[in-house]
């Protein structure tokens, strides 16, 4: 396998050679209390100051040279200094509910039953906000998204799942913010899983500071005449989202550090998909399986532990497994993922990643490697994930062994569910 850590800045490096020494057992947070899960619904990775540099430090780019750089984001940044920091996790889905749900359930979207707009996964499946209360923890969820009432099931297992109902994104946000922060300050001496959703980054965007924002196909509809100065704002305009998010992810850590319980808090920020902008002629989510929508920024800070950089691609589908194994309880053998903390070998695998909206699409993915297949027409595209990040050159006819070997994986997916679905 290519070496992703050659291709870190240097400090990262010798975080990944410290954390990974040989001899050193599996990570451990002996005595937390409490966990809190920061979901970011359209965050991607090279939008993130101190990721930037994973992504060959180009910033955004498409067939042109780049027109910007990363965001400001210093709370984000601060966060990866201290955390356990991940390379390339895979996100199971490019819209933002089958990627919460492999999140909160460790398995994929199609194994959870969650095959469409209008198919979530069923309660047969544990999740790990059941197992936590399970265990005695208190499970409290705030959700800004609407798309993520109780219709997905998304609420399994949670005592209190809160939707934000204001009209608008801005509205929304406010009020899952100070129903979270709120909820910090009541944390105490009890044992209490948080999750906060955040985002909604993707389209509409402000052409103008006072101008009325453009939808997604409005901005689809002109995107043959918009010159690099509108997409220069376009990418402005997703940025502030991106800043705006990193704020609301300071409110929340100092909101723990004025609660007294930095140090008691297991701390997880991830993307659960990031956001197109017309790299590939898409605009928002639930586009493709490109990159830029499944690569997706994973941390989790753990107060006194030493922080470090995994560099074998990880799924969210491991989420869940690390998090149990971090507070010291067993992970359902029905899970899928596996625990994918520093010093524990992460294993040779497939990694899958599935779009079920207004088109199919399938993505294998093993070392550097990423097949994306298209089930209609038959036809794959495969990149290296780390020499191409920005999936440029298909190389599925110099590598075409490869390439097979990855379709392969994927008809042994598909035929794992078909099995699965007839053992019902």
């Amino acid at each position: 396998m290519q070496s992703l850590g050659l291709k870190f800045l240097g400090a990262f490096c010798v975080l990944f050679l410290v954390a990974c020494s040989k001899g050193a057992g599996p990570v451990q947070a002996a005595g937390r209390k409490h966990v809190l899960l920061v979901t970011v619904e359209g965050l991607r990775g090279d939008a993130v100051g101190s990721l930037e540099a994973w992504y060959g430090g180009a910033g955004f780019q498409g067939e042109a040279e780049p027109v910007l750089r990363a965001a400001r984001t210093p709370n984000l940044d601060g966060l990866a200094e201290g955390s356990f920091t991940y390379g390339y996790a895979l996100a199971t889905s490019s819209w933002c509910a089958p990627s919460i749900a492999s999140i909160m359930a460790s398995d994929y979207p199609s194994y959870l039953g969650f095959t469409s707009l209008e198919r979530s996964f069923e309660g047969r499946h544990v999740t790990l906000a059941e197992v936590l209360r399970g265990a005695g923890w208190k499970t409290r969820a705030f959700v800004q998204h609407p798309f993520l009432r109780t219709r997905y099931n998304l609420d399994q297992g949670f005592e209190e799942y809160s939707v934000a109902g204001a009209q608008d994104a801005p509205g929304r946000g406010a009020e899952t913010m100070e129903a979270a922060l709120e909820a910090i300050g009541d944390l105490g001496s009890h044992s209490t899983f948080l999750w906060v959703q955040l985002g909604g980054l993707g389209p509409p965007f402000d052409l103008e500071d006072n101008g009325q924002p453009l939808s997604r196909s409005e901005w689809l509809r002109y995107r043959d005449q918009w010159q690099d100065e509108d997409l220069n704002i376009l990418r402005q305009r997703y940025n502030a989202g991106v800043e705006r998010v990193d704020h609301q992810i300071g409110q929340l850590l100092q909101a723990l550090a004025n609660a007294s319980a930095s140090q008691d808090t297991i701390v997880v920020c991830v993307a659960s998909n990031g956001c197109e902008l017309l790299e590939q002629d898409h605009i928002g989510d639930g586009t493709s399986l490109a990159d830029s929508l499944v690569r997706v920024p994973l941390m989790i800070s753990v107060a006194g532990v030493r922080q470090g950089v995994i560099e074998d691609p990880v799924s969210l589908i491991d989420l869940a497994p690390s998090l149990l194994r971090l507070v010291g309880l067993r992970a359902p053998q029905t899970w899928r993922g596996v625990s994918v903390l520093p010093r524990e070998p992460v294993p040779e695998r497939y990694l899958f990643s599935e779009l079920s909206r207004a088109r199919e699409l399938r993505v294998a993915l093993r070392g550097d490697h990423k097949l994306i297949l298209d089930p209609e027409t038959g036809t794959h595209r495969l990149y290296d994930i780390f020499a191409d990040p920005f999936e440029q050159r298909d190389l599925s006819i110099q590598k075409g062994a490869l390439a097979q070997e990855l379709r392969a994986a994927l008809r042994s997916f598909e035929e794992g569910l078909r099995v699965g679905s007839s053992d019902e």
